[in-house]
């Protein structure tokens, strides 16, 4: 049977450091994950070979994200919303370089 009683949060047990480093790693592979596809898509999905500093536009986030964590903004800074915007930002490049560019 089940334990119902488990928190959904797995990382509700850990010290702030370790949730940091564990917020870092889960935004740091979205973005290599996004690096990776948006690099795939366009090359075999889509036939477009675009310079190397293009693909590497999805790493834009992680840093902004790396750069940010010292300063306060509050609900916005999770992983989840670095995450979103990342892939945002993969989406957004692929349509660009893939269709209009």
């Amino acid at each position: 049977m089940a334990d119902d009683t488990a928190d959904a949060d797995d990382t509700a047990d850990l010290p702030e450091e370790a949730l940091a480093g564990t917020q870092d790693l889960r935004v740091a592979a979205v973005a290599a994950a996004c690096t990776i596809a948006l690099t795939l898509g366009l090359r075999y999905g889509l036939g477009r070979e675009i310079p190397f500093v293009w693909r590497l536009v999805p790493l834009g986030p992680y840093f902004l994200s790396l750069f940010t964590s010292r300063l306060d903004l509050g609900g916005l800074d999770t992983p989840r919303t670095w995450s979103a915007l990342t892939v945002a930002v993969t989406l957004a490049a692929f349509a660009y370089f893939g269709f209009v560019g």
